[in-house]
């Protein structure tokens, strides 16, 4: 084919460089419209706010630690966080949800939308907004817990890879869970029921550390506490816990629950793009 035949077809190579071109800009501008129509919401008071509460809680109740709690201080600020991450995250991944997506609910304004931008383009960059919150909220507990274990004193030796895991873990269950909240909040003309399965969702997670393994693997909320990267170690003679040693995240079970994530939010927007507006 010559190159005028090219030209004429549209396939060229200057064809496909401006096609790429505009794309990308195309997706800098939707970016930058979800930027806009955050800036009086204050969406960041919410995981700010929740993580100050955890840390708060995590100071309040190592205040009496003893010489022996600061030698595994760390994995006991980890194991615990894993708990309260349980309860909390889920809530706070619906409030989040709920508020970023309300605007175009509330508004009835999808299908106006819809004129300016694709439907799935538009269910990703929501995400993607949602995500960031996230990723700020995991990243702020896993440092808050290093600043509070210095703080207090701890001895026990701080190991990267253990807190990075536990920021990658943390991280990645709720996003699988905030897949969930995000077409919620989005298929929902009401934002109530986002909230409530987000609730319920927080105490079925806490619940199922306390269920046979088996039963645990299936309750998605429970993988807060499967991949916590603190083990606990039962005394029966006493039957206190003591957190003395550390569990790498189990990287074939990690794998899979990421790829079992991944059909779930394809899953979502494959339902989300099946609504009519």
């Amino acid at each position: 084919m010559s190159g005028k035949e090219k030209k004429k077809s549209g396939t060229g190579p200057a064809v496909q460089r401006r096609e790429a071109q505009n794309m990308t800009a195309l997706k800098q501008h939707l970016f930058l419209a979800e930027r806009r129509k955050l800036r009086t919401r204050y969406v960041w008071l919410v995981p700010v706010g929740f993580l100050a509460l955890l840390l708060l809680w995590t100071l309040v109740s190592a205040r009496n630690f003893d010489d022996m709690d600061r030698a595994t201080g760390y994995q006991y600020f980890l194991y615990s966080m894993s708990m309260m991450n349980s309860i909390f995250m889920p809530v706070m991944l619906s409030v989040v949800a709920s508020r970023l997506c309300d605007m175009e609910i509330r508004g009835n304004t999808l299908k106006l939308l819809y004129t300016l931008e694709k439907p799935g383009r538009f269910y990703d960059i929501k995400y993607l907004f949602e995500l960031k919150y996230l990723i700020v909220f995991s990243a702020g507990e896993t440092l808050g817990l290093i600043l509070l274990g210095k703080g207090m004193g701890f001895t026990e030796r701080i190991r990267p890879d253990m807190f990075a895991e536990h920021f990658i873990a943390m991280t990645a269950v709720g996003a699988v869970i905030l897949s969930i909240q995000h077409v919620l909040s989005l298929i929902s003309d009401n934002q109530i029921l986002p909230l409530i399965v987000g609730i319920a969702g927080g105490f079925l997670g806490l619940f199922s550390m306390f269920f046979p393994a088996a039963v645990n693997r299936v309750v998605l909320w429970g993988y807060f506490g499967i991949f916590s990267v603190a083990g606990v170690d039962w005394q029966r003679t006493t039957d206190e816990a003591t957190y003395l040693y550390y569990q790498p995240l189990p990287a074939v079970s990690f794998i899979g629950f990421l790829i079992a994530g991944a059909v779930i939010y394809l899953i979502g927007k494959w339902i989300f793009l099946r609504k009519e507006v």
